[in-house]
């Protein structure tokens, strides 16, 4: 699904002259670099998620080579659906303390600002192939976590706060390999775009607002 379902909508689009923004992921990278992963840096996936996802992207820009935009971004998160940040909210809310991993490094990413970024590739037709995009600044889980419980209290969405321990990937019984060091230089899509990246705490914190006016609605 990951490499044949983008081929052949990139074979498609190219065939009637439209565009296609494929999305990525940083798990196309080894997580052994010290320094944030260029456009250009080779790519190395430790699982089958990563390969998969970066087959995928040389499907769409062999497919598709005059004008498909791969975007690869990395720990996405909102306040819609599933993902890191309402699954410690729920687990903070449900447990007595928690164990998360402190050796991953990387670039938590919301979800709007990723969308922002797609919508200026779409009104920017001259661009064409590997661009990176996540919000500014590094971290690993387990401070992800404590930001997300800071600010989790500081909005009453949790009543209490739990100890947050720091954990190693070995004692994380994860089911696949994850890189330790994932960051992403967003340069390249600085200078085509003309913008910047907004720091991850305060995407953060931009997310409770939401979350907790949704609550608030919820709960009337």
């Amino acid at each position: 699904m990951n490499v044949e379902g983008p081929r052949n909508i990139a074979a498609a689009a190219n065939e009637i002259g439209a565009r296609l923004i494929h999305i990525s992921t940083d798990s196309v990278f080894d997580g052994n670099s010290s320094t944030p992963y260029t456009v250009e840096a080779e790519t190395n996936p430790l699982n089958t998620y990563g390969r998969t996802k970066r087959d995928g992207e040389l499907a769409v820009l062999q497919e598709s080579p005059a004008s498909a935009v791969v975007i690869r971004t990395s720990w996405l998160y909102s306040s819609y659906g599933n993902n890191f940040v309402k699954t410690m909210l729920r687990l903070m809310e449900e447990r007595d303390e928690l164990g998360i991993v402190a050796d991953q490094f990387g670039t938590p990413t919301r979800a709007s600002s990723l969308a922002e970024v797609i919508w200026a590739f779409a009104g920017a037709p001259q661009h064409r192939g590997v661009f990176h995009w996540s919000d500014h600044g590094e971290t690993n889980w387990h401070e992800f976590a404590l930001a997300i419980q800071e600010e989790a209290l500081s909005c009453g969405l949790l009543k209490k706060a739990i100890p947050v321990h720091a954990i190693t990937s070995d004692e994380y019984p994860a089911a696949a390999l994850r890189p330790r060091y994932s960051g992403l230089d967003c340069s390249a899509t600085q200078v085509a775009l003309g913008i910047r990246s907004t720091d991850w705490r305060s995407n953060l914190k931009e997310i409770f607002k939401e979350i907790d006016y949704y609550f608030q609605i919820c709960c009337q």
